[in-house]
């Protein structure tokens, strides 16, 4: 039985991946390696008992482990909670996983703030605003789900992302990163945290600078 010749079958452009998802997964996966080598190379070593932060660290276990434990989760999420084809093919999965990923942020960003109270130089407060920018994203992407405000809710989740990764750029295991002074290492987080939620926007409105082509071709 043959096809009827009016039938436009192109395997290619239904089957086959666009440039666009593939650049998205190519940049999820490096972020992803980001993130171990900071675990591996800068937060692991610290619980070593010869590591200088090992001592405050280790007094504060009570609260250091729920915010590894709640960080991790958020990481881990947020990359599912943007994949378009699991929304539209499983939403009650998607907002089970987004009370989750909320969740998450809850248990990281509170003990983070507590936490920092003990730590030398300006860090007590670049720790605690970007906690609190973490939080006001997290709850503004919520609240724009919750009252159907779909775009906005994306935009809000874009932010929320990019604060995750604040807590992931300036572990990476980076000569820049491990000679900065106390006071130096404390501005910059607050610099990251900018150029993060800078960056949050322009991804979610690239549209604006493709001329819409990045909407035409996902359609």
């Amino acid at each position: 039985m043959s096809l009827s010749p009016s039938v436009d079958v192109q395997p290619g452009r239904v089957f086959a991946p666009s440039n666009r998802s593939i650049l998205k997964r190519i940049a999820w996966f490096a972020f992803g390696l980001l993130a171990l080598s900071a675990f591996f190379f800068t937060s692991l070593p610290i619980l070593k008992p010869t590591n200088p932060m090992h001592a405050l660290l280790y007094s504060q276990r009570w609260l250091l482990f729920p915010h590894i434990a709640g960080g991790l989760t958020v990481l881990i999420l947020g990359p599912l909670q943007f994949s378009r084809s699991m929304r539209q093919r499983n939403p009650a999965r998607h907002r089970l996983l987004g009370k989750c990923y909320i969740a998450g942020v809850l248990v990281a960003a509170i003990p983070a703030v507590l936490m920092a109270r003990h730590y030398p130089a300006f860090l007590p407060y670049s720790v605690t605003i970007n906690a609190i920018l973490w939080l006001t994203n997290t709850v503004a992407a919520f609240l724009a789900a919750h009252n159907r405000r779909f775009e906005q809710h994306r935009r809000w989740m874009a932010r929320s992302y990019a604060m995750t990764a604040t807590f992931v750029i300036p572990r990476i295991p980076l000569p820049i990163f491990n000679n900065m002074s106390l006071e130096a290492g404390s501005y910059f987080l607050l610099a990251v945290a900018i150029v993060a939620l800078l960056i949050a926007d322009l991804i979610v409105d690239w549209r604006v600078f493709t001329g819409g082509r990045l909407a035409s071709s996902a359609a």
